[in-house]
C-alpha cells in the first residue's frame, strides 16, 4: 500500500529513497513499465524527439521481464541524472500508455503525480526472492517480475520498420547518398561525372561496398554508394525515380535514411547506438537496416572514370607501284598507314573539399586600396618575405608558405612549383608535379597561372615579379630628402635674461575657463 509523502519527511520505508531539496523523491534509478513492445517503440518515439538519449548513458537499459502470472512486459531502467529530465522521460511514458516508478535496486515506487506533488512511499515491502528481480509498488498493487533477456536498443533501432512520409517533405539537397546496383556502376559514374563537370558546385565520390550475407560464411551482395554534395532539382528527380537507385537522406554523419520515408524514433538523439567505424542504411523492405563494416572511404568519381584508350592502327599498307621480289613471294617491308598520339588535354576539374592552401590571390584593380590599407597592418614578415606582379587584370599577390593576411580577391594554391590552381579545383590528369611544371614552363623563377575552368592560363616571368617591400618603398618623397647643412663648432647659444616668475590670483573657479 502506497503513501503519500508529507512536506519535510526524510524518512522512507523503501530503501533507496531520498528527497531533493525541495523536498521531492527521488532515487538512483527510474522504472517505465510498459504491457507491450508497441507501447515501448511509441515511447521511444516521443521520448526521442523531446531529449536526447545519449545524456541517460551509460546505464539505460531496456528488458524483457514475466510476471508470476506468465505474461511478458517491457521495463526501461533510467539512471536519475537531473529531475528536470526524468520528469520528461516520465511525461513521455504515461503519454505512450506506461507507469513510472523510482527506487533503486529491486524496490521501486509510484512516481510522483498531481495528486502526490512530492511523490509516494511504501507502507510496507515485499520479500525479495533470488528469482524476482523487481518489484513495483503502484496504487493498486504490488507486481513482481524476474528478468527474461535484455532487448539491445541498437539491436531494437535496426529491426524497426519504416514509415512513409505523406505528402510533399522537402529533401535536403546538400547532402545526400545514393546506393546503385553493381552492375550500374560504371554507368551512373560516368553520368554523374558529366554532370558534375557542367555544375561546379555538384560533388560526387563514390565507394564500392558488400552488404553482409544470410550467413557468417555467406557471400553479400556488392553495390555501389555514392555521397552527392549540392545536388541540383533537376539531377534529384533523375536520381529518385530511377530504378534500381535508392536515395537517402543523413540523419547522423553515419546514418542515412530513404528519402520519403522515417524511421520510428529519431535516431540523431540516440549518436551512441551507431558506432562511428560502421555506415548505416535504413531502407523500406529490406530485412533490417544494412551495415556496412568497417565504413565506406570514398573516392572522387574523377579517379573512377574509365578511360577511353583507342587501340593502336593494326592497318598494314605497301608502298604504291612496288611488288613482291623474286620468286620467293617475300614482300617488300610495309609501313604504317599511320599513327594514333594519346594527347590528353590539360583541365581544370573540381577538387575535394580542403584540398590545398592558399599561397595567393589575384586582386582586382578596383580593390587595390585595400592592399594598400592592408599593407598597413600586416606583421613585418608578410610585407619583406611576400612577392607581388603587376597585371593587367589586378595585383597577384605571392607568399613563400601560406597566405594568412590577405581575406580577398581570388584565391590559388600551388600544385606544383611554379604552378597556381584556384582553390576548389585541381589540375588533371594528375601527373607527378616536377613533369607538370617543365612541360608549361614554370620554370626559372616563372609562374603559370591557370584563372578558371573556362579562361587560359598565361606565364609571368620572373623578372615581373617583386618583393612587396621593395614596391611599398617606392615613395617618390623618399628620393627627395632634402641634405642638412652642419654648421662648423656648434651653433650659438642664444643669450637668456633671468628668469621672473609672477603669481595672479585665480579666483574660486579657476578651471571653468578649461576647454571651451
Amino acid at each position: 500500500m502506497l503513501q503519500r509523502v508529507g512536506i519535510g519527511q526524510v524518512r522512507f520505508n523503501v530503501p533507496g529513497l531520498t528527497a531533493d531539496p525541495r523536498g521531492v523523491v527521488t532515487g538512483r534509478q527510474m522504472v517505465l513499465r510498459f504491457s507491450a513492445l508497441e507501447r515501448l517503440i511509441s515511447f521511444l518515439r516521443l521520448w526521442s524527439g523531446e531529449q536526447s538519449m545519449d545524456d541517460f548513458q551509460p546505464g539505460l537499459r531496456l528488458v524483457q521481464v514475466r510476471t508470476a502470472g506468465g505474461s511478458r512486459e517491457a521495463l526501461v531502467v533510467v539512471p536519475v541524472t537531473s529531475l528536470p529530465l526524468i520528469d520528461a522521460a516520465a511525461r513521455a511514458a504515461r503519454t505512450a500508455g506506461g507507469q513510472c516508478f523510482i527506487g533503486a535496486g529491486k524496490h521501486f515506487v509510484q512516481y510522483r503525480d498531481s495528486r502526490a506533488p512530492l511523490g509516494y512511499d511504501s507502507a510496507s515491502l515485499e520479500v525479495a526472492e533470488d528469482a524476482t528481480d523487481f518489484f513495483l509498488y503502484s496504487e493498486d498493487h504490488t507486481q513482481a517480475y524476474a528478468i527474461v533477456g535484455d532487448l539491445p536498443l541498437d539491436k531494437l533501432l535496426l529491426r524497426l520498420d519504416l514509415q512513409r512520409q505523406h505528402g510533399n517533405a522537402p529533401v535536403r539537397r546538400d547532402l545526400l547518398f545514393l546506393t546503385v546496383r553493381r552492375g550500374l556502376g560504371a554507368l551512373v559514374i560516368a553520368y554523374l561525372h558529366k554532370a558534375e563537370r557542367r555544375n561546379p558546385e555538384l560533388r560526387v565520390a563514390a565507394a564500392l561496398c558488400d552488404s553482409p550475407g544470410a550467413g557468417a560464411f555467406q557471400r553479400g551482395t556488392a553495390f555501389w554508394i555514392l555521397r552527392l554534395e549540392n545536388v541540383p532539382e533537376r539531377l534529384l528527380g533523375v536520381l529518385g525515380r530511377t530504378p534500381g537507385f535508392r536515395l537517402l537522406a543523413p540523419v547522423t554523419d553515419n546514418v542515412a535514411i530513404a528519402v520519403g520515408y522515417r524511421h520510428p524514433v529519431h535516431l540523431g538523439s540516440c549518436k551512441h547506438v551507431f558506432p562511428a567505424d560502421r555506415f548505416f542504411l535504413f531502407a523500406p523492405g529490406a530485412a533490417g537496416a544494412i551495415v556496412i563494416n568497417p565504413a565506406p572511404v570514398f573516392s572522387p568519381i574523377a579517379d573512377l572514370v574509365r578511360l577511353q584508350v583507342p587501340e593502336p592502327a593494326q592497318r598494314m599498307d605497301l608502298s604504291p607501284g612496288e611488288t613482291a621480289r623474286g620468286n620467293s613471294g617475300a614482300a617488300e617491308a610495309a609501313h604504317p598507314a599511320g599513327r594514333l598520339e594519346l594527347v590528353l588535354p590539360l583541365r581544370l576539374e573540381a577538387a575535394p573539399a580542403g584540398m590545398g592552401r592558399a599561397v595567393a590571390t589575384l586582386v582586382p584593380w578596383n580593390r587595390v586600396g585595400w592592399v594598400r590599407s592592408l599593407c598597413y597592418a600586416i606583421p613585418a614578415s608578410a610585407v619583406r618575405g611576400y612577392r607581388l606582379a603587376l597585371l593587367e587584370r589586378g595585383v597577384l599577390v605571392i607568399a613563400p608558405d601560406f597566405l594568412g593576411a590577405f581575406p580577398f580577391g581570388q584565391l590559388f594554391y600551388a600544385p606544383a612549383p611554379g604552378l597556381l590552381v584556384p582553390l576548389g579545383w585541381e589540375l588533371r590528369p594528375a601527373v607527378s608535379p616536377e613533369q607538370l611544371s617543365a612541360r608549361v614552363g614554370a620554370v626559372a623563377g616563372a609562374l603559370v597561372v591557370f584563372p578558371g575552368p573556362d579562361e587560359a592560363p598565361f606565364r609571368i616571368a620572373a623578372d615581373a615579379i617583386e618583393t612587396l617591400e621593395a614596391r611599398a618603398l617606392g615613395d617618390p618623397r623618399l628620393g627627395d630628402v632634402r641634405v642638412e647643412e652642419a654648421i662648423p663648432g656648434g651653433a650659438p647659444v642664444e643669450q637668456v635674461g633671468d628668469i621672473q616668475i609672477e603669481n595672479q590670483p585665480l579666483g574660486p573657479m579657476p578651471m571653468w575657463r578649461v576647454g571651451r
